[in-house]
């Protein structure tokens, strides 16, 4: 009886950790957009303002074409002559990630550790430098 217990557990805990194994999921890593179009634009800006709120950013044709982080400064706010009111501001600007994960795009907001799936972008693993 007691052999049937030991070999049990055992089993037990052998499916447990290659359960554990399938369902632990990937460690997001930097990544690249490969299919960059008004509607993905759309897509990440919709996920910008998820993220961090305020209204949609402006974003160039190749963002997260060539890196995989993305620095959103916050817009200066100016009178009528073009001059900054209450002089410059010392708002750090917004990081941003692309990362793909079990072969998902997430923009990622590393400050607040919260990310979004991105449903219709394509993304591929960004090259690391050497060491």
């Amino acid at each position: 009886m007691r052999c049937t217990i030991q070999i049990s557990a055992s089993l037990l805990a052998g499916a447990c950790l290659l359960t554990g194994c399938k369902i632990t999921p990937a460690e997001p890593q930097p990544a690249l957009l490969t299919n960059m179009s008004p509607a993905v634009k759309v897509e990440l800006q919709q996920a910008i303002v998820e993220l961090i709120g305020g209204q949609p950013v402006k974003l160039a044709d190749n963002a997260f074409a060539t890196r995989h982080q993305l620095f959103i400064e916050q817009a200066i706010l100016r009178d009528e002559k073009g001059l900054p009111i209450m002089g410059r501001h010392s708002q750090p600007a917004i990081l941003l990630e692309l990362q793909q994960a079990d072969n998902q795009c997430r923009l990622s907001h590393p400050a607040s550790g919260n990310s979004v799936a991105l449903v219709n972008s394509q993304c591929q693993p960004a090259a690391t430098p050497e060491q």
